[in-house]
């Protein structure tokens, strides 16, 4: 079960008015940052702040799993497309 800080970040995250800010960090990090888990947590935390989630240690760990499961490149305006489309 997702936790409710995990909800809110993916609606915001999903929000058109945050997706620039949202995109802005994706576009910081690589194909190869993401099959890292702590670069990919690293983006969650810095993605959590801008969007101003709190994301407890495990929460940031769950959303950084699932992210690395969808194996998107980060520099791929469609992969952060489908992110986007994923997230809502």
């Amino acid at each position: 079960m997702e936790s409710k800080a995990l909800k809110i970040f993916r609606r915001k995250m999903a929000n058109p008015l945050h997706w620039r800010k949202a995109n802005q960090v994706f576009l910081r990090y690589s194909e190869t940052d993401l099959q890292s888990l702590e670069r990919t947590k690293h983006l969650i935390s810095t993605l959590a702040a801008e969007l101003d989630v709190p994301l407890s240690p495990e929460e940031k760990t769950e959303a950084a799993k699932w992210l690395r499961a969808q194996g998107i490149n980060p520099q791929s305006r469609m992969d952060r497309m489908m992110i986007w489309k994923r997230a809502k």
